[in-house]
């Protein structure tokens, strides 16, 4: 958590240090802004968007209007934002997969996250937790390794290349488990044949089974990031198992805000300004919690930073697994 804070307070220190007088002779912007969510209405990535268009509206003076435009990967909507007039009134939200994942899963992609795009910020982070069926009588990862050793298994996943597949594989990879993938279409299915028997375990997130969970229906053996997931604070991370070979485990993920590539630097420092006010809110961040989702807050830099690391790592993980839409 101290790391995740200190680049939050150093990014919020950059982008209020821009300068009150920059700001003043800024005209941007001077009419609606579009933020596209490539995603489907009513998920954690829509949720936050509608967030962050609430508070931006009213910091910036003007609308901002939240479409979603969703397919393939995200791929179909961060399209629609690189082809969009490079002037800072059409924007994307997007999880940090368009850019750490689909490159190596999709044989071509109509946009290229890296050259048509730019990041804007790192607007938040995600964990997921690993759950299991009760009937499989295990309390931890050591008891659910010897599980599998034993007996094999499976796990599912709200469908192929998802953030709960990816995870699934990397853990599957670095213990050499015995486990085999079972995708849905979404999370509501997976947790329901997870419920019912059908399945035994599975990556997911946290909101999508906290319930349950609570309920007993579902055992949770740990959380995905680097750090205890604030909603089941209880439940240790991969990393604090004990075994070697996972002692660095982190497959958290990200929210990214992007612009096409060429935004006008005027339109940057107006949203840099913004998110800074708004991640310094308290009801603001309140608000994040109760998604699920780490206030992570980066600028432009430390948003592209955190694009290059993790695309490096999937791009290993996805290789090794064969991993396709």
């Amino acid at each position: 958590m101290r790391i995740f804070q200190a680049l939050r307070h150093a990014a919020l220190a950059a982008a209020l240090s821009l300068g009150a007088a920059a700001a003043a002779t800024a005209a941007y912007p001077d009419k609606p802004v579009r933020l596209v969510v490539n995603f489907t209405p009513a998920g954690p990535l829509d949720l936050l968007a509608r967030l962050v268009a609430e508070r931006a509206s009213r910091e910036l003076g003007q609308t901002v209007i939240v479409e979603n435009r969703a397919g393939a990967g995200g791929n179909i909507g961060a399209d629609v934002v690189a082809k969009s007039a490079p002037d800072g009134y059409t924007l994307l939200i997007t999880t940090d997969t368009l850019a750490t994942v689909n490159p190596f899963v999709y044989a071509s992609m109509p946009a290229d996250p890296f050259k048509d795009l730019q990041p804007v910020a790192l607007t938040g982070t995600f964990n997921q937790v690993l759950v299991v069926q009760p009937s499989l009588g295990v309390r931890n990862l050591a008891d659910y390794m010897a599980y599998l050793r034993q007996h094999g298994g499976t796990y599912a996943s709200a469908g192929n290349a998802t953030p709960g597949h990816l995870t699934f594989e990397s853990l599957r990879q670095a213990l050499d488990l015995d486990v085999t993938h079972v995708p849905y279409r979404g999370t509501a299915p997976a947790v329901n044949d997870l419920l019912g028997g059908q399945v035994e375990a599975g990556f997911l997130v946290v909101p999508g089974v906290l319930q349950h969970i609570q309920a007993g229906k579902l055992v949770p053996l740990a959380v995905s990031g680097a750090q205890r997931d604030a909603a089941l604070p209880d439940v240790p991370t991969i990393a604090e198992s004990g075994l070697a070979q996972v002692r660095d485990f982190d497959t958290s993920f990200g929210y990214l805000l992007m612009a096409p590539a060429g935004v006008p630097d005027e339109a940057l420092q107006a949203w840099q300004q913004v998110l800074a006010r708004i991640y310094a809110s308290p009801e603001f961040l309140e608000r994040l919690a109760a998604l699920d989702i780490a206030p992570t807050f980066g600028d432009a830099q430390q948003a592209a930073q955190w694009m290059r690391t993790r695309a490096a790592r999937w791009e290993k993980v996805v290789a090794a697994a064969g991993i396709k839409p």
